[in-house]
């Protein structure tokens, strides 16, 4: 006997998931490999498009809202199939516009959506090369013009699809589980480079974790330390072996150079601290952590979020103590004010504070069930 749900009924979820964006974005080549990880089923949207909208979008002509009513239902029906049927799931759906994403929450209880970002460009060039696929070109501008971002809404997780395939799999997969990615280290693979899942690991290291907080916002932060970091690392590459070049060729030099690459070396420590915490690339130890039960861990997760977050913002009004008393006071040789050496210290620990507190609310707003799909999961 075949089991329908109604389209109205509400499954509650915890391994259920939409990848999103538009054509072109890699939708059904990362919910694939992300379903494949995970060992989740694999739903794939455009299987459902009944034959009248496969020959709009082959004729290109843009699909409407009621183009698109009866092949929402019947994603609807195939994702409480897969809960009916206690499976996780994995759907690639471009779900555009917010109403689209609200109707399949209504249905799937929990779901979360993993937003894959990409510029048009990049979309225009990846359709042209996809062979026999009912989507033109043509249709690209107006998938833009369709799309609704889903900035502030809830579950939602925006990577940007323009890294390797790899590397938006892996994010994906960490978000989803709430921790860690597990991988299969090769003799030959640079361990700085990979993360690896504490519960198989020497002493519970984590050496990446999950990133903290994603979407435009955090795209920002990101380009904003990743170029500050760049360019302190120019300026002391400049200063120190300009002073090195005076100093052996001719005979002379610079003295406030050290003074000058240390502060640059301060500001490049506490800029790469911050970008690292929102990433989630600072080493974690987890050794006693891990043997709790899933229960206990949230409370070990939220006092250990708690306390990152108290000494960060002793560290913050340490700082600014520091500040005001350093603008009074200059450096002996080239005689800037010291509060420069404290400002990065300032700006990282009160970024620190924010993501602390952040992390908080993502160890309470988890599924409990999600850790427990780590033990069924192969990373390939």
């Amino acid at each position: 006997m075949n089991t329908r749900l109604s389209a109205h009924a509400v499954v509650p979820a915890d391994r259920a998931l939409v990848v999103m964006g538009v054509s072109g974005s890699g939708k059904s080549d990362i919910s694939q490999a992300v379903a494949t990880k995970l060992g989740w089923r694999h739903i794939e949207a455009d299987q459902f498009h009944p034959q009248e909208n496969v020959e709009r979008m082959r004729a290109g002509i843009p699909l409407s809202d009621d183009d698109r009513v009866h092949w929402l239902d019947a994603l609807i029906t195939e994702m409480q199939a897969a809960q009916l049927a206690d499976e996780g799931f994995v759907l690639a759906c471009s779900a555009l516009k917010r109403s689209y994403r609200e109707q399949l929450r209504s249905a799937v209880q929990g779901l979360q959506f993993a937003h894959l970002h990409i510029d048009h460009a990049t979309a225009l060039q990846r359709v042209g090369a996809r062979p026999g696929h009912f989507m033109p070109t043509s249709l690209v501008d107006s998938q833009f013009a369709t799309l609704e971002a889903p900035v502030g809404e809830r579950g939602v997780l925006t990577v940007d699809a323009a890294q390797s395939r790899a590397a938006v799999v892996e994010q994906v997969c960490a978000w989803v589980r709430g921790s860690t990615v597990e991988l299969e280290i090769a003799e030959q693979v640079d361990l700085s480079a990979q993360s690896f899942d504490s519960a198989n690991s020497e002493g519970g290291a984590h050496l990446t974790g999950a990133p903290i907080y994603g979407g435009g916002l955090a795209r920002g932060f990101d380009r904003l330390t990743d170029n500050l970091m760049a360019l302190l690392m120019g300026f002391m590459v400049l200063v120190v072996f300009g002073n090195v070049v005076l100093r052996y060729a001719f005979d002379s030099g610079w003295a406030g150079a050290e003074e000058l690459s240390r502060l640059a070396f301060v500001w490049l420590v506490f800029v790469g601290v911050a970008s690292s915490m929102r990433r989630g690339e600072l080493m974690q130890f987890s050794l006693i952590r891990d043997r709790f039960p899933q229960a206990v861990r949230r409370l070990v997760d939220s006092a250990s979020w708690l306390l990152v977050a108290a000494a960060s913002g002793l560290s913050t009004w340490g700082a600014w103590q520091q500040v005001q008393f350093g603008w009074r006071n200059s450096s002996p040789v080239v005689g800037y004010p010291l509060a420069l050496a404290m400002v990065p210290v300032l700006a990282c620990m009160a970024v620190l504070v924010l993501l602390a507190l952040l992390q908080l609310v993502n160890v309470w707003r988890r599924p409990q069930t999600q850790a427990a799909a780590l033990a069924n999961v192969t990373v390939d």
